[in-house]
């Protein structure tokens, strides 16, 4: 029966995930019930993804290195920088400026690749980019946001590098665990139940990360919605910025590019913070996830005319 739910889980994740937004912020009670579980869930999903991650393809692109590592000075670097030009400009507010900046130095979002290969993009060197730049955030992060940045998170550089990889190899290690004890023949027979698996973390995580947003918009509604606002622009225009940075790269591949420039993986930082993140950066984390779980049902007709595919199913 649990396998049987997993499985369900897995082929009905899109409709779950979305759901789970709203609950948090229909049901702040049980938004903040859950929100103990917000790290664990962070550790719990990158590990699950791990686990499903073909780290054969990983492999295999990274032995043409010049790609990844453009796509990780790109990721890394290139993006925090426009960011940090872009709010300058625009004169936003330190704590929504300093949010913005954090999302661009973060990591893709884990799941972006899938996403990619769900529109029916090429997704492989998406997926190269996201697993280097996971572990390589640990290098450019903290120096980046800390030292030259200047954002106060009460942690110094070495503090800040410790969590992060306390969070990141101890999620690597448990997916090494579960691989050696279940074996490898074993999961690659079931992915469906892995991605079960994957999507009620997800559930969990998308409510838990509402915890006190639906009070914060009715206290300040438009600064909440201020912060919606740049989070739907910033996921949008780095998804454009990505996908034109590679245009050189066939379409299929470049699309997914952009679609992983677009979605960050802000709740590592989040996640390794635990209660001392600093409360526009959990309001921006928050609000970004509706980007993250609406823009590619939204933007799915827009990708498969511009690739030229229909989606995977």
């Amino acid at each position: 029966m649990l396998a049987g739910a997993f499985g369900w889980l897995g082929r009905h994740g899109k409709a779950v995930l979305a759901a789970g937004i709203f609950l948090g912020l229909a049901l702040p009670p049980l938004a903040e019930l859950l929100r103990p579980l917000l790290t664990p869930s962070v550790v719990a999903l990158l590990a699950l993804t791990f686990l499903r991650m073909d780290w054969a393809t990983v492999a295999g692109h990274l032995r043409r290195p010049l790609p990844a590592f453009l796509l990780i000075v790109w990721l890394l670097i290139a993006s925090p920088a426009l960011v940090a030009l872009a709010t300058r400009i625009a004169g936003l507010p330190a704590g929504l400026a300093e949010a913005m900046l954090l999302w661009a130095a973060s990591p893709p979002l884990i799941a972006a690749p899938s996403i990619a290969v769900l529109l029916g993009l090429d997704g492989a060197l998406a997926l190269v980019g996201t697993a280097v730049a996971t572990f390589a955030m640990l290098l450019t992060l903290p120096p980046l946001v800390l030292l030259l940045a200047g954002i106060d998170l009460g942690l110094d550089p070495g503090q800040l590098l410790l969590r992060l990889a306390l969070l990141t190899f101890g999620a690597l290690a448990m997916a090494l665990a579960v691989r050696r004890l279940a074996g490898s023949a074993a999961i690659a027979a079931h992915p469906e139940r892995i991605d079960g698996a994957i999507v009620l973390t997800l559930l969990l995580f998308a409510i838990a990360a509402m915890d006190g947003i639906t009070a914060e918009a009715f206290a300040e509604p438009l600064r909440v919605a201020g912060f919606i606002a740049a989070a739907f622009a910033a996921n949008l225009s780095f998804q454009a910025l990505g996908a034109a940075a590679f245009a050189r790269l066939p379409r299929r591949t470049a699309l997914a590019l952009g679609i992983t420039s677009g979605n960050r993986n802000l709740a590592i930082l989040v996640g390794s913070l635990g209660a001392s993140v600093p409360p526009d950066v959990f309001l921006y984390f928050a609000v970004g996830q509706l980007p993250i779980y609406l823009l590619p049902g939204l933007l799915a007709p827009i990708y498969r005319r511009l690739a030229g595919t229909q989606p995977r199913r």
